[in-house]
C-alpha cells in the first residue's frame, strides 16, 4: 500500500520526537551512567554527551581496540558513546603504543576526549576478586604484577600473591587484559575516575 502524505508527516514527526526524547536523556544527570569506563582524557559526564557525537573515530584509531561502543545495557544516553572493555585489550596511555600521544584524544573531533599527561589520566580501578585468583588458590601465577606498567601498583607478597594499590592504580585494564583466570580474578569500575574539566 503506497504511503499517504500524512503517513509521511506521521512518521516524521514521530522520529523528531525520539530524537527530542534522546537528547534530553543525553543531558539528564539522573540518566548518567555511573560505572562505565571512559577513555583517558574524558571530560566530565554531562559534558561528554553534549560533545560526543558517536561518530566512532576513537575506536578506529584505538591500537589494542579496547574501546568499544557503548550499548542499551549502559542505558540510553550512553548509546554508541564509547567505552573501554578491558577484557578485549589493554589501554596503552600509560605505556605503550599511546604512551607519548593518546590517539584517541589526539583525533576526537569535538573536544569529548582531550589530551592530557599520561601521570594525570586515571580512568578507573581494577576490582580484585581473590576467590578465583590462580595464585591465591595454591598455583603459581605472577602475570598481573608482571604485566602492570604503574610502578607500586601491584605489589607480590613473599608467598607471590599479588596486593593491588587503588591509589596508585590507572585504571588501564593491562591486568584485567592479562589475567588467565576464567573467570578473571580481576575487573575494571570507573571507580576514582578522573574526568577533564570541559572547555566549552
Amino acid at each position: 500500500m503506497k504511503p499517504t502524505r500524512r503517513d509521511f508527516f506521521k512518521f516524521f514527526a514521530g522520529g523528531a520526537t525520539l530524537l527530542t526524547i534522546f537528547k534530553i536523556l543525553s543531558v539528564n544527570p539522573i540518566n548518567a551512567i555511573k560505572d562505565i569506563i571512559r577513555p583517558p582524557g574524558a571530560v566530565e559526564d554531562h559534558d561528554f554527551n553534549l560533545l560526543c557525537i558517536r561518530c566512532g573515530i576513537c575506536l578506529e584509531v584505538c591500537p589494542t581496540k579496547c574501546i568499544i561502543f557503548a550499548g542499551l545495557n549502559d542505558g540510553i544516553a550512553e548509546i554508541n558513546t564509547p567505552k573501554i572493555d578491558a577484557e578485549k585489550g589493554p589501554c596503552e596511555f600509560y605505556r605503550g603504543r599511546c604512551k607519548e600521544e593518546m590517539l584517541c584524544s589526539k583525533h576526537c573531533p569535538t573536544g569529548a576526549l582531550q589530551l592530557v599527561d599520561k601521570d594525570e589520566a586515571k580512568m578507573g580501578t581494577v576490582d580484585f576478586y581473590p576467590d578465583y585468583c590462580l595464585a591465591y588458590l595454591g598455583k603459581e601465577c605472577v602475570i598481573c604484577g608482571e604485566m602492570c606498567p604503574v610502578p607500586g601498583a601491584i605489589e607480590t607478597t613473599e608467598g607471590l600473591k599479588p596486593i593491588f594499590d587503588n591509589e596508585k592504580c590507572v585504571g588501564c585494564g593491562t591486568c584485567v587484559y592479562s589475567c588467565p583466570s576464567i573467570p578473571k580474578a580481576l575487573s575494571l569500575s570507573s571507580k576514582g575516575s578522573r574526568r577533564v574539566k570541559s572547555l566549552r
